[in-house]
């Protein structure tokens, strides 16, 4: 009877258990079929792509002459120093020298104790009287013997000696006029003259001083006509319209003073035939002309163009055609632009022409009247790749 009673309790409680599993997966499978019919429908919508923003800028041909820069350093046409051929006490000097101002052409600059030279010339003079006036007595007594000679009253030696005497004295007088000669050279020596209109850099001697041959006196220099001489490469000297054909190349020639400007005109004058055997580079010398007007005045007045002055020299290169001014950066690859066009990208052939610091100079062509540049970068510059203009936005948000 246990064992009926235990088997009857061990099935009911598994038909319990299994009615229970019965009404989980039946209450799953309804509560299922319940959020399936009531769910709410979301509509799949497609999602717009994102445009890439660029910044641009409107493309502008270049006009005028390719500015080529170099920089060097003012100094005069021609410098020269002042000395005497031989040394001496000075005893003049122009007061140009002593205040360095401005002297004319032929002016005397210096004069150099000439006592010496003068007491020689005296002398050499003397000599040459005194020589002249024995000449011209052995010239009559020779005259006399010869008459005597044709009449047989003296004889052969005794005109003869007169001859010998005639030819020596004439030589003396030769030789004495010579030491006269040198001694006026010397003489002329001792005055130094003006050899060019200019002005006085630096003196070097005092009224008083003795000097010696060759011994600077003061350095002069041509105030009037000054000049730079700048490197110029040779990408750079290939754009300069008649170098090498004598053509007068203008330019410009800046020189900062006290933080005021000055510039002046300035063309070529002379290019050296050879190239600098360390840079590789060419000697180009321009010549300062007429100054530009300045606004920006100082209380002493316009500088003049300072010796050893730094100066900024800009020559004006060739005028080329369908050439752009843009920013070095905008030149990918060094031979391709990017172009907005159309709201998409366009990769550009571009030719380098010239670079001047941060802007280059870049032949283009084939462009349409809305081609504009862009500036800013591409991630993965695609041609034809879709982008907006930020400036042109930008512009519409302002108006």
């Amino acid at each position: 009877m246990r064992k009926i009673l235990r088997f009857l309790a061990t099935t009911i409680k598994e038909l319990f258990w299994l009615g229970a599993a019965v009404g989980i997966v039946a209450a799953g499978v309804f509560g299922f079929q319940y959020l399936g019919e009531n769910r709410e429908v979301i509509e799949v919508e497609p999602q717009a792509r994102s445009v890439t923003p660029v910044e641009t800028i409107p493309l502008e041909p270049f006009e005028g002459p390719l500015p080529i820069r170099s920089e060097g350093f003012i100094e005069p046409f021609r410098t020269v120093s002042l000395s005497a051929p031989t040394g001496g006490r000075v005893m003049m000097l122009h007061p140009a020298i002593t205040n360095r101002g401005a002297f004319e052409e032929g002016e005397v600059l210096v004069e150099i104790d000439a006592s010496s030279e003068r007491a020689q010339i005296r002398q050499a003079r003397a000599s040459i009287a005194a020589t002249d006036a024995r000449l011209q007595l052995i010239n009559t007594q020779l005259k006399r013997q010869l008459d005597l000679l044709d009449d047989r009253l003296v004889s052969q030696s005794s005109a003869d000696d007169l001859l010998g005497q005639q030819a020596e004295t004439q030589a003396n007088l030769q030789g004495q006029r010579a030491q006269l000669a040198v001694a006026e050279i010397a003489l002329e020596n001792k005055t130094i003259y003006a050899p060019f209109d200019g002005s006085v850099q630096t003196k070097e001697a005092e009224i008083g001083d003795v000097v010696g041959g060759g011994t600077p006196i003061a350095r002069v220099y041509t105030d009037d006509r000054m000049q730079v001489t700048v490197a110029v490469r040779e990408s750079d000297a290939a754009l300069l319209p008649g170098l090498f054909e004598g053509a007068r190349t203008k330019g410009t020639i800046s020189v900062a003073f006290a933080g005021v400007e000055q510039t002046w005109e300035a063309e070529v004058e002379r290019v050296d035939p050879s190239l600098d055997p360390t840079t590789r580079t060419l000697s180009v010398t321009l010549g300062l002309k007429q100054r530009v007007a300045n606004e920006t005045s100082l209380s002493s007045g316009a500088p003049p163009a300072l010796i050893n002055a730094f100066a900024k020299v800009v020559i004006d290169g060739i005028q080329p055609e369908n050439t752009y001014a843009i920013a070095s950066t905008a030149l990918r690859n060094g031979d391709s632009v990017w172009l907005y066009r159309d709201s998409a990208l366009v990769v550009h052939p571009a030719t380098l022409v010239h670079v001047d610091g941060e802007k280059s100079y870049v032949e283009i062509h084939d462009l349409q009247p809305s081609d504009r540049l862009i500036t800013s970068i591409v991630a993965s510059p695609q041609p034809g790749k879709a982008l907006r203009d930020v400036n042109a936005e930008s512009a519409e948000l302002s108006q």
